[in-house]
């Protein structure tokens, strides 16, 4: 039996599913710096009513917003299949140049996006960061302004997940 058939099916078999593999990978990179408006927002948590909700408001250049960071990927690694969402809506107005390679480099596993009209206001943003808290039930619980723990982060979402 000749196996050249056999190596070159494997072969091509290997190049489809990579890169199914690298434009997922990319996708999730071009939503990543997308715009999101407080319309929009407001659809994205009426989707996920049922879950815990963080919707963190932050910018690349923050030195507490990057402290966060790492505390919300472990976060969402911790609680994403138990009920949690957590949305970044990014302030920078160089976004769509800075924010590939910050999520690349930082390793942000969860969506983030960049500020769209009405999203400040809605929320009365006054500094960085500013994450606002949400029930199952679609309510907003808690508003923290300024760096938080992971630590208290968890002791709020281990609570509302309770509920």
């Amino acid at each position: 039996m000749n196996k050249q058939p056999v190596t070159y099916i494997c072969l091509t078999l290997l190049f489809v599913l990579t890169s199914i593999v690298v434009s997922t990978r990319s996708s999730y990179a071009e939503n990543a710096i997308q715009r999101i408006n407080i319309t929009e927002l407001k659809d994205v948590l009426e989707t996920n009513k049922g879950k815990v909700v963080i919707v963190d408001l932050w910018a690349t250049w923050c030195p507490p917003c990057r402290r966060e960071i790492p505390g919300f990927i472990n976060l969402y690694k911790k609680y994403k299949d138990r009920g949690i969402e957590i949305i970044g809506i990014a302030f920078d107005e160089n976004g769509t140049e800075v924010l590939p390679e910050f999520i690349k480099k930082m390793g942000i596993n969860y969506p983030i996006y960049l500020n769209g009209e009405g999203i400040a206001e809605a929320y009365n943003l006054r500094a960085y960061p500013t994450t606002i808290i949400y029930d199952k039930n679609g309510n907003e619980v808690n508003k923290h302004v300024g760096f938080v723990s992971e630590e208290m982060f968890d002791n709020e979402i281990r609570e509302l997940l309770k509920k």
